[in-house]
């Protein structure tokens, strides 16, 4: 997901920097459509980080709460997991941050050409 969205920025970031006679109105819908995307899976990338993050709150409590020590290894595999998933999410967020930065310099590139 990150090639794609590093390849989607480079292609609207070389029209953008080419300025010249491009159907700006097409490209913004286009656009737009692929934040659309990009959203829908950042929603669903947030939903199962927060699920791993609940799930190994849960185990910690369990283990400190029960005394259960066995639980920890569990915990432990938890957070292996949650922290690629939180890496993969700010790439996410900060990609569409910089993807609303692109939209508003095709609108204007639109409102121009009117």
């Amino acid at each position: 997901m990150v090639d794609y969205l590093k390849n989607h920025e480079k292609f609207v970031t070389e029209a953008l920097e080419k300025n010249e006679d491009f159907d700006w109105e097409w490209l913004r819908d286009y656009h737009k459509t692929q934040i659309e995307y990009l959203q829908h899976e950042r929603l669903i990338h947030l939903m199962v980080t927060l699920a791993f993050a609940l799930l190994f709150v849960t185990t910690i409590m369990f283990a400190v709460c029960f005394e259960k020590i066995i639980i920890l290894p569990v915990s432990l595999l938890l957070l292996v997991l949650l922290v690629p998933y939180i890496a993969h999410y700010f790439k996410l967020e900060n990609g569409v941050q910089r993807w609303y930065g692109l939209y508003n310099k095709i609108d204007e590139n639109c409102r121009r050409k009117l």
